[in-house]
């Protein structure tokens, strides 16, 4: 978030965050145990990877812009030949 969001919303930014993985978790496990009972069972965690992996590729593009560098922020550690200076 800190290199995403602009200085003055990063708390929103985090709490937007937040309140998301809690809300994937709650509906996840609720989705989880009902198709849990049935014979497709066995499919769960194959169709959790493959919409994982779709959700990957679908924002890869806002991650990492050909020709544009990225920003960096504080927890980005600098390239081996700065640190010898």
């Amino acid at each position: 978030m800190d290199a995403l969001a602009p200085a003055c919303t990063r708390t929103e930014a985090y709490a937007w965050l937040i309140a998301a993985v809690g809300t994937g978790h709650a509906a996840g496990t609720a989705l989880a145990g009902v198709l849990s009972t049935g014979p497709s069972g066995a499919a769960l965690p194959a169709a959790g990877a493959v919409a994982c992996l779709g959700v990957l590729l679908g924002a890869r593009h806002r991650f990492a812009a050909p020709g544009k560098p990225r920003p960096r922020g504080r927890h980005r550690r600098a390239p081996a030949h700065a640190a010898h200076r």
